[in-house]
């Protein structure tokens, strides 16, 4: 027997949170680019005035067709809207053969509604990925609300029921804005997961008092400060333990902003899925808070080329209409070592029930080996997503060159993943290049995660997360105002990232004297090169300096790096006696940690770790 679903809400601006408003042209353009609606908050509806037109072939609002048979067995779609008015609608297929994007009409009707009422408009058929429509008034028309629908087997319907889990650490800003969204438009009466979703607010920091938020289908739980993986991880264990086991568990960061309309259409999505997706995991895309209409990623895989790790597609500019066809074309993309960050990830329990609980890393790669560990395979639809904090200046030392491959080493030799790739060799590069540049306690960061990692599982198990993070950001860099640099006056006017090149004979003199390092005074030059804080690297900058201004021209800050002979020989001693036993020792130690992981995964361990 066929029923009629919901697959996504026609997404209109002004019942969107109100950081939004600046943002029309991911929901609705006019001829202008700026929003043609008038918002009547008596009647709750955009009003569209005589002779004007609007636009939905947007982020929001197109309907990625190519996706949704792909991923379920919906068929036969339609758009739906709660309207008055005499209207007229065209729908489009929106595709591209070449660089331009190409509209192709498929349905041009007008439509009379003299009273409010819904009006079905049937899609034709296409084979192409992507739809959208446009809206033309023929007289004031009131638009109430919007979604697409379409038709699919009741028995493949999917009872689905999600748990939200949201880890915090003072974000109180973020997580009471986020759970008062929750509260008053997806958890309350009337809405679509009333009855199918819960929240667990994992409290890291202990701030929140839980009797100010508890309600029927959401709870604070008072936790220690055992980072993102640990609060996760004591989110899953107490969805695992409610009356009614969810089938999913929704791991989503503090520091976003979130649209309602992404729960929803990750519970629509969800309901629908065929056999050979439901095991999948679902990757909400994140976008940069900053500049709201960039995305960044919405899965990221690991590289074998430089062990870093990054997005699958590049970030796109999602008000642009090709933009949004091009992440159409990404569609069929694959890579080996992908995952899933854990800023937006709704997972299917059957893969904790089947290979256990993350593991014990505090912060950074517990997402990225929990996805390779499960190995589930990827879906992604535009809307579900969420805009992330923290991308001006985000870059932290201690956080990417210690957490980050320290982790690494952990979660390749627990669970067998990413052999193809060296981040040992990566470590070996980036220490020059940070000895160079004369960021000394960059490299010893480097060389830290290395020392850390040998230590083996039981150290792992025994660690303070928290207070390992604090020693090791001590290590920081501690930048201040540009003003500060009188004497340099070139540190707030050069660009950090202007590039200069070196010729061979310089390159040679760079590798072999270690820049300067062991080259007399004399023959450096005093004044500095203004150089880039973060990854950044130009050897034609560093090239025989004494000094070098790291900049973060994000926030207008910098750092004096002046050379430092006697350190950096000290950490090339140490970097030898590193190398020499990881070489000698590193496969006995991942051996240990390899028997170590049914016991760091367990629920056991991890209820006597988090002290529950």
């Amino acid at each position: 027997m066929k029923q009629i679903v919901k697959l996504q809400n026609v997404v209109l601006q002004m019942n969107q949170d109100a950081n939004f408003l600046m943002y029309p042209e991911l929901m609705t353009k006019g001829s202008d680019k700026q929003t043609p609606f008038i918002y009547d908050p008596e009647k709750g509806c955009h009003i569209l005035r005589q002779y004007t037109a609007a636009d939905f072939i947007t982020y929001y609002n197109c309907l990625q067709t190519g996706r949704w048979t792909t991923y379920t067995d919906a068929a036969n779609f339609a758009l739906n809207l709660v309207v008055k008015g005499r209207f007229a609608v065209e729908i489009y297929e929106v595709y591209k053969n070449s660089s331009s994007t190409n509209y192709n009409l498929v349905l041009n009707k007008v439509y009379d509604a003299p009273e409010k009422q819904t009006v079905k408009i049937d899609i034709p058929h296409t084979g192409k990925k992507l739809v959208g429509f446009k809206l033309s008034s023929l007289s004031d028309t009131e638009l109430y609300s919007g979604w697409y629908s379409a038709e699919i087997d009741s028995e493949s319907i999917r009872d689905v029921k999600i748990s939200l889990v949201t880890t915090t650490f003072k974000k109180q800003e973020y997580i009471k804005r986020n759970i008062a969204m929750l509260k008053s438009q997806v958890l309350c009466e009337g809405s679509d997961l009333k009855g199918h979703l819960f929240v667990h607010v994992i409290d890291n920091e202990r701030a929140l008092n839980p009797e100010d938020f508890d309600c029927e289908d959401l709870k604070i739980y008072p936790n220690p400060n055992v980072g993102g993986a640990g609060g996760f991880t004591r989110g899953m264990i107490e969805a695992m333990e409610l009356p009614e086991k969810p089938t999913h568990v929704l791991l989503m960061d503090d520091d976003v902003m979130i649209a309602a309309e992404s729960l929803m259409r990750t519970y629509y999505l969800l309901r629908l899925l065929k056999d050979e997706y439901s095991r999948c995991f679902l990757s909400g895309a994140m976008f940069d808070y900053d500049i709201r209409e960039k995305q960044y990623e919405d899965v990221g895989y690991v590289h074998k080329g430089d062990a870093s790790y990054g997005p699958l597609k590049p970030s796109l500019d999602m008000k642009l209409i090709s933009s949004v066809v091009n992440n159409e074309n990404y569609f069929d993309i694959e890579k080996e070592n992908s995952y899933a960050g854990w800023w937006y990830c709704c997972i299917p329990v059957v893969h904790i029930e089947e290979r256990g609980l993350p593991l014990p890393v505090f912060v950074r790669g517990d997402d990225v080996e929990f996805s390779l560990r499960n190995n589930p395979g990827f879906i992604t639809l535009n809307g579900i997503c969420i805009w992330h904090v923290g991308f001006a200046g985000k870059f932290n030392a201690a956080m990417e060159l210690y957490q980050v491959h320290r982790n690494s080493f952990i979660i390749r030799a627990v669970s067998g993943i990413c052999t193809d790739v060296d981040f040992f060799a990566r470590i070996k590069t980036m220490f020059w290049k940070e000895i160079t540049r004369f960021a000394y306690n960059n490299a010893e960061l480097l060389l830290d995660s290395i020392e850390d990692f040998m230590k083996g599982p039981e150290w792992l198990v025994k660690l303070d997360g928290e207070q390992s993070l604090k020693e090791h950001a001590a290590k920081n860099e501690k930048l201040v105002p540009l003003e500060t640099f009188e004497q340099y006056p070139n540190a707030k006017k050069d660009d950090p990232y202007e590039y200069k090149r070196l010729s061979l004979w310089s390159k040679a003199w760079y590798v072999l004297t270690i820049n300067g390092h062991l080259l007399p005074g004399f023959m450096l030059r005093n004044f500095p090169s203004v150089i880039a804080y973060d990854w950044f690297f130009v050897p034609g900058k560093n090239f025989r300096r004494k000094h070098l201004i790291a900049v973060n021209s994000n926030d207008g800050t910098g750092y004096l790096r002046t050379i430092n002979r006697k350190r950096c020989f000290a950490l090339i001693k140490r970097y030898r006696k590193v190398v020499k036993n990881y070489k000698k020792n590193h496969e006995k130690v991942e051996k240990q940690y390899r028997e170590y992981a049914s016991k760091m995964t367990s629920t056991e361990f991890w209820k006597g770790y988090l002290g529950i």
